[in-house]
Parts: C-alpha cells; sequence; structure tokens
C-alpha cells in the first residue's frame, strides 16, 4: 500500500488527500509492506549487495521509500519476494 508523509510533521495519509495539518506538498511516497519474505535466495544473491540490504531492511521495517516500489514490484513478479 502506497501512503504519503509530510515532510514537515510527518503525518502519514492517503494518496489523494493532502496533510490533515494543512501543510503543502512536496510530500514523500512509503510503501507499506505487510508480512513479506525472500522467497528465491539464489535469484536475490544476483542483486546488487547494497540493493540486497534496501530490500531486507525495509522487510525488516515493514516500509520502504516510494523509490524503492519499482524493484519491490519486480521481485514480486519473479517470486524472488513474497508478501502476503
Amino acid at each position: 500500500m502506497l501512503v504519503a508523509r509530510c515532510t514537515k510533521c510527518g503525518s502519514e495519509f492517503e494518496l489523494s488527500e493532502s496533510c490533515p495539518n494543512g501543510h503543502p506538498p512536496p510530500y514523500a511516497l512509503r510503501v507499506k509492506l505487510r508480512d513479506c519474505e525472500v522467497r528465491d535466495f539464489e535469484r536475490f544473491a544476483l542483486l546488487p549487495s547494497f540493493v540486497q540490504q534496501l530490500v531486507l531492511t525495509s522487510i525488516e521495517v515493514g516500509e520502504a521509500e516510494g523509490q524503492l516500489l519499482p524493484i519491490l514490484l519486480r521481485l514480486r513478479d519473479y517470486g524472488v519476494v513474497v508478501c502476503n
């Protein structure tokens, strides 16, 4: 699930809304991850180590920067990462 986070106060809200405290954009995009795990470690090992670390940290924390969304979607599509 994609959410927006206000860069001034840190409030989270849906993309279709604006900051509940009235702050104007720009907003940071966040991806909320639910119960995700790496399933294909052979393919995962082919990624650069810094990407592996970003993905593993995001899975552990349960959210990721919006910029990681394309990578996470590709990993999901190839069955490398599975989220319930």
